[in-house]
C-alpha cells in the first residue's frame, strides 16, 4: 500500500497507546518530584502531543471517510473530555492557594487561573518569563500550558485537515512532512532569539502533532517498519530512545527542535509497531494500561499538588515526601477520572438539540473569569494574620528600580559630571551598586552597561546555550564609549560559581580600555527562596525570629567560599594591585566580619530583599551606608584610588 494512500481506516482500541500515554505522564510526575535520575522528564509532554497528532487526526479521517464528520460533535466530545476536569483543577487550586498563598502571589495566581480557563495559559507564561520570574512552586498551574497548547491544536487541525482532505487529499502526507520541517527549522531559527516563544506557542511545537499524524500513513504502508517480525525490535527502540532522552537531556538541552526527534521517533515508533510488537505488552499491562485511562486527570493534579506543597513547606521534598506526593498525585488522579471526566465524556444523552456542556462550560468559564477579576482587583484576597509579607505593589515598585529606572537615561543614573562619572558593570545585581551610590550622597554620573542575567564574571555564559548571547553582549559593552570618559569603574554581579580564568580575562580586557581604577565587588547573601516567602514562612512579626528563621535559608557556605577564593586571589597575584584593581568584601559589610549578622528585615519590619537576589530600595540604601562608613571614598571620585588589598 502506498504511504499516500489512508483508505478504510478503522478505530481500533490499542491498549500499549494507553500504556504509553501512562509512560509519558509517569515521565512528567518523577520530573516534577525533582528525581535526580529523571532530568529530562518533561519530555513526556512532547510524547503527549505525538498521540494527540496521531489520534486526533485518525479519528478525524476516519469520521470523514464515514461522512458523519462535523465539527460540532468534533468540538462536544473535545469538550466533553477536556473541561470538566479542567476546570475542577483551576477551582481546586484557586480555593487551596487562598489558604496557603500571599495575596502578591494570589494575584498572580488569579491572572494564571484566567487564561488557563480560556485556553492561553502558554501566552501568559510566555509573556511572564524572564530574570525576575517566580519560582515554579508559586505558580500551580504552569503546567496548563501543555493543555492551551493542545486545545489551541484542536482549534486549528480539524478545519484544515478538512480542507487538506477535500481539495489535496493525494498530497495530504507531503503536506504533513513539510508542515513537520518547517516547524522545526522555525524552532531551530529562532531559539536564540525568544527561548521562552519557542518552548511555549504552537508554531514552534507543531512538528510534534504532525508527526503523530503522519503515524497513520506509516503504519498503513507495507514498509519494513511495519512488519510483524521486526516489530519487537522497532518497539524496543522506541522505549529506549523515549528513556534514553529523559535520562540524558535536560532543561538546559536545545528544546524543542531536533534534539526533540528522539523521543518523538520514539513515540512513533510505539505507534506504527506497538499493535504487532510480541513485547508490546510492557505497556498493555492492565496496571499500566489503566494508568494511561488515567493520565490525563494525573497530569491535571500533580503539579498542583506538588508546588502547593512546595510553597507551604518553603523546601525541596525529601525522597519519603517524594513518593507520597507521587502515589497521592496517582490517587487523586484515579478519583477524578472515575468521578468527573468519566462522568461527563461517557454521560447518556438525555438532550435533543445542543449539548448541555456549550452552556456548562462557558458558565463556569465565566464564574471563573469573575473570580480572577475579583482577586486582581483586591476585592478577593488572603488574610494573613500574625505573618510578615510584601504586597504586590511593593513587589513590582521594586522591580521598577531595576529595569526602568536603573537600566535608562532615567534620573537615578544622571548626574553632574563635575561630581564625577562611574561606569557600573554587571548583570542585575550591579543595579544594586546603582542605587548603594545614589542613595547615599554620589552626585555624579553613571553609565550602566548591563552583562546580562544568563551571564557571570560580567561576559561569561553559565550555560553553553546562552554563549553566543554573552559574548555579543559582552563586545557590545566593551565597545561602549563611556570607558574613555569615566574616573573609575565598579564591577558587580551574582557570582553563582568561582571561574577565575573568565574572571582574570574579562578584568585585563577592561585593563585594556583605560587606567583608572577599578573595583570588584564580591558576592552578597543571597537566599534559596524569595525573601518576602521566608519571611512568610517563620510565621511570625518579631525581626530577630525572621532573621534568624532566615539563616536556613541563606547560601551561606557557598558564599563565603567564593568570597574567600576571591580574597585570596586579590591577596596573593600582584597583577590587581599593579594595575589598579581592587576586591570590596561585600559580605563583610553586610554580615560583619565573621559573616554572621545578616538581615533580611529591619528591626522595623521593612523588607531589604524583593525576592530571593536583589535589594529593596531600602536594602541598596542601608547596605550603601556601610559601604559609605567603610569605603567613603567610593562615593567621592576625587579620592580614587586606594589600595583596598593591602586591607584584605
Amino acid at each position: 500500500m502506498s504511504v499516500t494512500s489512508i483508505a478504510n481506516l478503522v478505530k481500533s482500541y490499542r491498549p500499549e497507546l494507553n500504556g504509553l500515554r501512562a509512560l509519558a505522564v509517569l515521565l512528567v510526575l518523577f520530573y516534577h518530584l525533582d528525581f535526580g535520575w529523571m532530568k529530562g522528564g518533561f519530555l513526556g509532554v512532547d510524547i503527549f502531543l505525538v498521540i494527540s497528532g496521531y489520534f486526533i487526526s485518525k479519528n478525524i479521517l476516519h469520521d470523514i471517510q464515514q461522512g458523519n464528520f462535523t465539527l460540532y460533535k468534533f468540538y462536544t466530545k473535545r469538550i466533553r473530555r477536556l473541561f470538566p476536569a479542567l476546570l475542577f483543577t483551576i477551582i481546586v487550586v484557586l480555593i487551596a492557594a487562598f489558604l496557603l498563598f500571599t495575596p502578591s502571589y494570589y494575584s498572580r495566581l488569579g491572572y494564571s487561573s484566567l487564561y488557563s480557563a480560556l485556553s492561553v495559559s502558554n501566552f501568559f507564561f510566555w509573556n511572564e518569563t524572564g530574570y525576575f520570574d517566580l519560582d515554579a512552586s508559586a505558580k500551580p498551574l504552569l503546567h496548563m500550558w501543555s493543555l492551551s497548547l493542545e486545545e489551541q491544536f484542536y482549534l486549528v487541525w480539524p478545519l484544515s485537515l478538512l480542507i487538506f482532505y477535500r481539495f489535496l487529499k493525494r498530497y495530504l502526507f507531503a503536506l504533513i512532512i513539510l508542515g513537520v520541517v518547517f516547524s522545526i527549522g522555525l524552532a531551530h531559527w529562532y531559539f536564540d532569539t525568544d527561548r521562552s516563544a519557542v518552548f511555549y506557542l504552537i508554531p514552534f511545537r507543531m512538528f510534534e502533532f504532525l508527526l503523530g499524524a503522519a503515524c497513520i500513513w506509516i503504519e498503513r504502508s507495507n514498509t519494513i517498519i511495519t512488519r510483524r517480525k521486526l516489530s519487537g525490535y522497532i518497539f524496543g527502540i522506541g522505549m529506549i530512545l523515549m528513556i534514553f532522552s529523559s535520562v540524558y537531556f535536560d532543561g538546559n538541552t536545545r528544546m524543542p527542535g531536533l534534539l526533540s526527534m528522539l523521543p518523538c521517533i520514539g513515540a512513533m515508533l510505539i505507534i506504527i509497531s506497538g499493535s504487532n510488537s510480541s513485547i508490546s505488552g510492557i505497556l498493555s499491562h492492565k496496571y499500566v494500561e489503566l494508568i494511561g485511562k488515567a493520565s490525563y486527570s494525573i497530569y491535571l493534579i500533580h503539579w498542583p499538588l506538588i508546588s502547593l506543597y512546595k510553597y507551604w513547606r518553603l523546601a525541596e521534598p525529601k525522597i519519603i515526601e517524594q513518593l507520597g506526593l507521587g502515589v497521592l498525585s496517582v490517587g487523586i488522579g484515579f478519583l477524578m477520572w472515575h468521578f468527573i471526566e468519566n462522568r461527563f465524556r461517557y454521560a447518556p444523552r438525555t438532550y435533543t438539540k445542543v449539548d448541555p456542556v456549550w452552556y456548562a462550560v462557558p458558565s463556569v468559564v465565566v464564574l471563573i473569569s469573575i473570580w480572577s477579576f475579583s482577586i486582581q482587583g483586591g476585592r478577593v484576597q488572603p488574610t494573613m494574620e500574625g505573618e510578615l509579607y510584601m504586597s504586590q505593589e511593593e513587589i513590582l515598585k521594586n522591580r521598577d528600580n531595576y529595569w526602568r529606572e536603573s537600566n535608562s537615561n532615567k534620573e537615578i543614573l544622571n548626574g553632574s559630571e563635575n561630581k564625577g562619572h562611574i561606569l557600573v558593570l554587571g548583570n542585575s545585581h550591579a543595579i544594586d551598586i546603582i542605587y548603594a551610590l545614589r542613595l547615599n550622597g554620589y552626585e555624579g554620573k553613571i553609565t550602566s552597561l548591563q552583562s546580562g542575567g544568563k551571564c557571570f564574571n560580567f561576559g561569561t555564559a553559565e550555560e553553553e546555550i546562552d554563549r553566543k548571547f554573552c559574548n555579543d553582549r559582552k563586545k557590545s559593552n566593551l565597545e561602549h564609549k563611556a570607558w574613555s570618559n569615566v574616573d573609575a569603574v565598579y564591577v558587580h554581579d551574582d557570582w553563582p560559581k568561582l571561574e577565575l580564568s573568565s574572571l582574570r580575562k574579562i578584568l585585563k580586557e577592561i585593563r585594556q580600555l583605560n587606567d583608572v581604577p577599578v573595583y570588584i565587588f564580591g558576592p552578597k547573601m543571597v537566599y534559596s527562596q524569595y525573601v518576602p516567602e521566608i519571611a512568610r514562612n517563620a510565621r511570625s512579626l518579631i525581626p530577630e525570629e525572621i532573621n534568624d528563621h532566615a539563616n536556613r535559608f541563606a547560601l551561606r557556605k557557598q558564599r563565603i567560599e567564593i568570597n574567600e577564593s576571591l580574597i585570596s586571589e586579590f591577596s596573593e597575584n600582584t597583577y590587581y594591585a599593579q594595575n589598579n584593581i581592587f576586591f570590596i568584601n561585600v559580605l563583610e559589610i553586610q554580615g560583619g566580619v565573621d559573616y554572621s549578622n545578616f538581615k533580611i528585615v529591619t528591626e522595623e519590619l521593612e523588607f531589604l530583599y524583593f525576592d530571593a537576589l536583589h535589594f529593596t530600595k531600602l536594602g541598596s540604601k542601608i547596605f550603601g551606608e556601610r559601604l559609605k562608613k567603610k569605603y567613603s571614598y567610593l562615593f567621592d571620585t576625587e579620592l580614587l584610588p586606594h589600595n583596598d588589598n593591602q586591607n584584605l
